[in-house]
């Protein structure tokens, strides 16, 4: 299933890439292929980027790079996340769906817990191949206990924020400063998207072609609300115009961390994997709005998918996505099969020739290579109750009661896609297929699952910026122990 006028949008990208190319594509053109036996890797993750919230799904956005990353690399036309933030970085470290892995909503302020312990996670296994390992900018895994942290779960250096969104100049979020390197809080000026850019930057600059391979990811919390202009602190926001101008900066920054990598004599051999980690927020009624502030200013646009974060519908969990080896993965047309977030793990140890365990992700590093069709499996996505499993092409719902319904009314509603002749989800095909409905949702109820976080509704909702009303969160974190 391509959107409506693609082929013209990504003809629009590729004009628009060849007459304003990135240094980083230009080196790729230019430099022979390393050969390194493990390739650096970098994962570029950015947060709340829609499916219209690029340059090559709608001209009328500017992301000249991303665009050309898109372009350069192999776009991943079908790549599923979770619906929101904490779920899919757990798909992400740990190659499980969120049915296994157990963190089926996003990390609340006031949680105790994290992603499960139990879990080996992507940095576990880069180091013990050999791998040096860095995280820059948004954690979202846990953040009351030490043993939560990035540093205790593979990461050898962490510079950022734990929860979930923050103020972009103050850094607060529900009252208390987030922003930290390695333990210890950080005050500074700046916006935060610059602010990892150059960390990341830093990072890879400081290194030699003798190091070990790296593995960063860069975690950009953009452009997650709060809704501010990346060049002054005290303007109002514009709504649709103001989160345009987050995504420009946010697109620059992603420019300049490619400019850096591949500038570097051994940069070229690097495995680049750039993804949003839901759909958009999407506006939404003023009833929902009043009711759950964190939905508040949804300026973005997932196209023409249905709905958007928070939805287990295609405008929640479809996202842009790509992947770029230079001279090894690479391609004029959009890779169309069905990709998990869950799949990035195993396909980057793959790569790597690290062995795993099995996991719920596949590796698609042959498909990637050399075009070798990828396993027919059902995928799961979930958040907060609600859940789907596609099935190419066929995709069924389980919605479940938004949190704040009382329990005496919630209820959950199914519903039968084909999501290649109805990408809009606009009918419900259960009573023409019924046979076909009830085994997707009898896989579906029976994917083994686990619940490791309770999502509740009876503690205030986070708030991102504003005051500070409590000990900053690294301070605060470290006088808990884990049980």
């Amino acid at each position: 299933m391509q959107t409506r006028h693609h082929g013209y949008v990504r003809l629009l990208a590729l004009v628009a890439a060849l007459l304003s190319t990135p240094s980083y594509a230009v080196e790729a053109q230019n430099n022979p292929p390393a050969d390194q036996l493990k390739p650096n890797i970098v994962i570029l993750l950015v947060d709340d980027l829609g499916w219209g919230d690029v340059g090559y799904h709608d001209p009328q956005v500017a992301t000249p790079n991303i665009d050309a990353l898109a372009a350069r690399g192999v776009e991943l036309d079908r790549f599923y996340v979770n619906p929101t933030c904490s779920p899919t970085r757990a798909s992400l470290l740990t190659g499980q769906f969120a049915t296994t892995h157990g963190v089926n909503g996003p990390i609340q302020w006031h949680s105790t817990e994290g992603l499960p312990l139990q879990w080996q996670t992507l940095p576990e296994y880069l180091k013990s191949a050999g791998y040096q390992t860095h995280l820059v900018g948004k954690w979202h895994l846990g953040n009351a206990n030490t043993a939560y942290w990035p540093q205790q779960r593979g990461f050898d250096s962490f510079y950022g924020h734990l929860n979930g969104g923050i103020g972009y100049f103050d850094r607060v979020f529900s009252g208390g400063l987030d922003w930290q390197r390695h333990g210890v809080t950080l005050r500074e000026e700046g916006y935060t998207t610059q602010l990892i850019k150059a960390a990341a930057i830093e990072l890879i600059e400081q290194r030699s072609a003798e190091d070990d391979p790296l593995f960063l990811l860069v975690s950009f919390n953009a452009i997650h609300t709060p809704i501010e202009e990346p060049q002054d602190e005290s303007a109002e926001h514009q709504g649709r115009a103001t989160l345009l101008r987050m995504i420009s900066s946010l697109d620059s920054a992603v420019g300049e961390v490619l400019d850096s990598l591949i500038q570097q004599p051994w940069g070229r051999d690097s495995v680049i994997v750039f993804a949003s980690d839901n759909g958009g927020s999407s506006p939404k009624p003023w009833l929902i709005e009043m009711l759950i502030p964190p939905a508040r200013d949804g300026f973005s646009s997932n196209g023409d998918l249905k709905q958007g974060k928070g939805s287990v519908f295609e405008g929640g969990i479809r996202v842009p996505a790509v992947i770029w080896w230079p001279d090894k993965m690479e391609s004029d047309t959009p890779f169309s099969q069905v990709v998990h977030i869950a799949d990035v793990l195993p396909t980057l140890a793959d790569i790597a020739a690290i062995d795993i365990p099995e996991v719920d992700g596949l590796s698609l590093k042959d498909a990637l290579l050399d075009g070798a069709p990828v396993q027919s499996r059902p995928i799961i996505v979930a958040n907060i109750g609600s859940e789907a499993i596609i099935e190419w092409p066929w995709k069924v719902v389980r919605e479940a009661s938004l949190p704040i319904t009382p329990e005496f009314l919630k209820s959950e509603n199914w519903y039968l896609h084909n999501i290649e002749s109805d990408p809009g989800e606009l009918e419900d095909l259960q009573k023409q297929f019924p046979q076909r409905f009830e085994r997707l949702r009898t896989t579906l109820l029976n994917a083994p699952r686990r619940e490791s976080l309770n999502f509740s509704t009876d503690q205030p909702w986070d708030t991102f910026g504003g005051e500070e009303i409590r000990k900053p969160w690294a301070e605060a974190a470290t006088r808990h122990e884990p049980n």
